[in-house]
């Protein structure tokens, strides 16, 4: 009975008197968080190292991105770094290419107002940077689909020219950029299309995020070639004999010019047999042509070779 009129008084006074108890809760809330702001803490907190100051033909490849710090204050002054959070300014004015190590007790921490002291947990921090050149780039696109079975794809060219900028190591290994797939649908005519580039490396700027792609189309055509002679490629240590010197025959197909064009001496049969054992085989040979240029068919489709 004690119980149950304890609660009925509890209730009846929560009931009766609710703006009061609200008053009262926010009234000790705002105390407590007055007491809190002046009393000292400390917490760790992961802050962003921004890079300034970069020599304009250097460019950084490698770095930390943040770094862990401590922050000692009273808890009005650490609210500042809760509400925004500090960056560690790290300068580069003179930094050379290579791998350069910096002290954190070095890096420029804004802590907004109030008193904060800040403690580093990492004595130093790597920052790698090389030369920063441009160079043209060379753009390669991959053909998917085809033109209409009565022509033949004649020509991919590149109309624009494409400049890369970065770091100079990396930049030197960039051979060739691979462009978004060119998709040919059943055309019977030339045409322009525009190609979309997508850098190899957040390091590389592009002078273009698109480029320009002429694709030729020309009436197909076939054509019959005759005693194509055959090329084994083997080593001195081999002794090789083959059952044929030559392709008997070799039908081509592409567009109309460049078939016009082609002589035999363009076209290459080959077998390599470097890497092959001793024995008797029957190989296909590779048959090497000239861009937009395929084989239809070829006599013989292989090769009897016996090698000691």
């Amino acid at each position: 009975m004690e119980i149950r009129a304890a609660f009925e008084s509890v209730l009846q006074f929560i009931i009766y008197n609710p703006v009061r108890k609200i008053v009262a809760i926010i009234f000790a809330f705002g105390l407590w968080f007055f007491v809190a702001l002046g009393n000292k803490y400390q917490y760790k907190k992961d802050i962003p190292v921004v890079y300034t100051n970069t020599p304009k033909m250097l460019i950084i490849v490698d770095s930390v991105p943040t770094i862990p710090v401590v922050f000692n204050g009273r808890g009005g002054a650490l609210l500042s770094t809760w509400a925004a959070s500090p960056k560690a300014m790290c300068n580069l004015r003179n930094v050379e290419t290579g791998v350069t190590t910096i002290a954190t007790r070095s890096l420029t921490i804004g802590t907004g107002f109030g008193d904060i002291t800040v403690t580093h947990t990492v004595p130093e921090i790597q920052v790698t940077l090389d030369n920063k050149i441009s160079e043209d780039i060379e753009i390669l696109i991959p053909v998917t689909g085809s033109v209409h079975h009565a022509y033949a794809l004649n020509e991919v060219s590149v109309l624009d020219t494409i400049t890369a900028t970065g770091p100079a190591m990396q930049l030197a290994g960039l051979n060739v950029l691979v462009a978004e797939t060119l998709r040919l649908n059943n055309e019977r005519s030339s045409f322009e299309k525009t190609i979309r580039l997508e850098s190899p490396s957040q390091l590389f700027n592009l002078s273009h995020d698109v480029v320009r792609v002429a694709v030729g189309v020309d009436t197909a055509m076939e054509k019959l070639f005759t005693n194509i002679p055959l090329t084994l490629i083997f080593t001195p240590q081999q002794r090789v004999v083959s059952e044929k010197i030559s392709l008997d025959t070799l039908v081509v197909r592409g567009p109309r010019d460049r078939v016009n064009r082609l002589m035999k001496k363009d076209i290459t049969v080959r077998i390599r047999l470097s890497q092959v054992e001793p024995g008797e085989y029957n190989f296909p040979a590779t048959i090497v042509l000239p861009d937009y240029i395929t084989p239809v068919s070829s006599k013989p489709q292989r090769f009897k070779v016996t090698i000691y």
